[in-house]
């Protein structure tokens, strides 16, 4: 049969009445035994065409299920939750039973994850101590599963959460970390971050200067006899171009540039106090976003359209008193700078997509997690996520200069582009004691450590955790290495709202007037 024939025979094939009739006999693919008759019956020379198309199409299937799959962070119940049946189980009802079997399992899967998605979650459970037990239990459980992945030499990890107020947020963690000794052994701190919730957002909405800001101390304890040392926060500015991009080239991760300052200026992780990214959650006044309400149009409602938005401002890295002051002057007179891979050489940095698993099992930002959870076997929190990755791979708080959980670019925190969101929840406990109102908008988890080939083994341990426990990918859709670019994507709604209707928005550090971002950080406008 030459070619021409074949391809008469597939044109045959699909007639509408040969669909109609393969879709009447579930159109199932020939078995093993009736293929390898048909090869057996054909010439030599024919045969080895044919198996060589048939492995061409075996592996341009591969290539196309794992392209098919790449947006898929989670797997198992979870996934299948977010995203309904994957490409894998639909090949695999295929060659069951079918055409007709893969569309049922398609069709079955979207109507029950629409069903889900539009009830929403079970009512926040009032119950405080029942919901604690409940909770407490799942992550036992959560935590027995976890066992024999766990680093055999890990250090333990502790976290210190700090209430400070929006203006003066940055003075007050120097001011911990001096107090307890910290800042004496930077050796001891995994890092410190601001944690991204927006407390009390319906009180005032377009600023945080005089709100409760929460930060996460990360550490391995505290020492026995505090010493106060003098610390400098060396703050890199998301809206200065310090680095050179082209369209193209991937944008600049906050990381990397606190890393490069660091290695220029002769910081080593154990004299790193920690890397943090500088963010702001804010409800611009005069911005259209392009969806809806703010808080779903209640009348608590500061104005329709204005989501309460999350900014990275900037970078801080946290050392010792006069290090890195000639190191920053020297890059700001370099800048911008190419920063290539020799500026973070020897280190690793990893960032888990949090975003996705909040999704799953916290998709309400204006109340608690609930217990029981839809999903048990994740993580509740992104802390506990954070945690969980430091105690798998087994950093050692003297090579970490970061651990945080953070935030990456702007989108709206409350609205109709998340469904069930208001800025109006349940009071919550806050690190000074008082139960207030609080949105919850992790997204990231990242850490970024000076690597060593004992960590090689513990990414290992990790991804193997991953998909046999947590049933996810985490690394998948993290934004990271994406190439900058200037054409559509910069005239979206969201990125126009990033580079210029935010400028009403109060200052609420002491670094200056707080000012729109650009839509990548550090190297805005790009060469070329």
């Amino acid at each position: 049969m030459g070619l021409r024939d074949t391809l008469r025979q597939a044109r045959q094939a699909m007639s509408p009445a040969a669909i109609r009739q393969g879709l009447a006999g579930g159109l199932s693919p020939p078995t093993p035994e009736q293929l390898e008759a048909a090869l057996a019956a054909m010439p030599p020379e024919q045969r080895a065409e044919v198996e060589a198309g048939l492995a061409a199409a075996a592996d341009g299937r591969t290539q196309a299920l794992a392209a098919a799959e790449a947006h898929r962070v989670l797997d198992g119940p979870a996934g299948q939750h977010l995203y309904g049946a994957s490409a894998t189980d639909q090949a695999a009802a295929f060659e069951a039973g079918g055409l007709g079997a893969a569309l049922r399992t398609t069709a079955r899967d979207i109507g029950e994850v629409h069903v889900d998605a539009l009830k929403g979650p079970a009512k926040h459970d009032r119950d405080r101590e029942r919901a604690a037990r409940v909770a407490a239990l799942e992550r036992a459980e959560r935590d027995a599963a976890r066992a024999p992945y766990l680093a055999p030499d890990r250090v333990p990890v502790h976290r210190t959460r700090l209430a400070t107020r929006g203006r003066s947020q940055v003075e007050e963690v120097v001011a911990f970390l001096r107090r307890s000794g910290l800042a004496a052994r930077p050796d001891l701190v995994y890092g410190v971050s601001r944690v991204p919730d927006r407390i009390s957002p319906h009180l005032t909405p377009g600023s945080e200067a005089h709100r409760v800001v929460e930060w996460d101390v990360v550490h391995a304890g505290l020492p026995d006899a505090p010493a106060d040392v003098p610390v400098a926060a060396s703050h890199f500015d998301a809206l200065d171009r310090w680095v050179l991009r082209r369209p193209g080239q991937p944008a600049v991760l906050d990381e990397e540039l606190a890393l490069a300052f660091l290695g220029r200026a002769g910081i080593p992780p154990e004299r790193c106090l920690g890397v943090a990214r500088l963010c702001h959650f804010a409800q611009p006044k005069d911005a259209w976003y392009g969806w809806g309400g703010a808080g779903g149009g209640g009348e608590h409602d500061v104005g329709s359209g204005y989501p309460i938005t999350p900014i990275v401002e900037g970078v801080l890295a946290l050392h010792h008193a006069g290090e890195g002051a000639e190191a920053r002057d020297a890059l700001a007179r370099e800048a911008p700078l190419p920063l290539g891979a020799e500026a973070t050489a020897g280190s690793h940095v990893e960032v888990l997509n949090w975003e996705e698993v909040a999704r799953a099992v916290h998709p309400r930002a204006q109340h608690p997690p609930p217990a029981p959870s839809p999903f048990p076997y994740l993580p509740s929190t992104a802390e506990e996520l954070l945690v969980a990755h430091l105690e798998v791979v087994g950093v050692r708080p003297h090579d970490c200069w970061s651990a945080q959980v953070t935030i990456d670019q702007p989108y709206g925190l409350t609205g109709r582009i998340r469904m069930g969101t208001s800025d109006w929840g349940s009071p919550q406990p806050c690190a000074d004691g008082t139960d207030r109102q609080r949105l919850a908008g992790a997204r990231r988890v990242v850490v970024a450590y000076r690597d060593r080939p004992e960590y090689a083994a513990g990414r290992d341990r990790w991804r193997h955790y991953q998909e046999n426990v947590l049933l996810a990918h985490l690394e998948r859709a993290t934004g990271v290495g994406a190439p900058v670019t200037v054409g559509p994507e910069v005239t979206t709604p969201l990125l126009r709202a990033g580079l210029g209707v935010l400028d009403a928005i109060q200052s609420v550090t002491d670094f200056g007037a707080w000012v729109p971002p650009p839509p990548y950080r550090y190297c805005w406008p790009l060469d070329g």
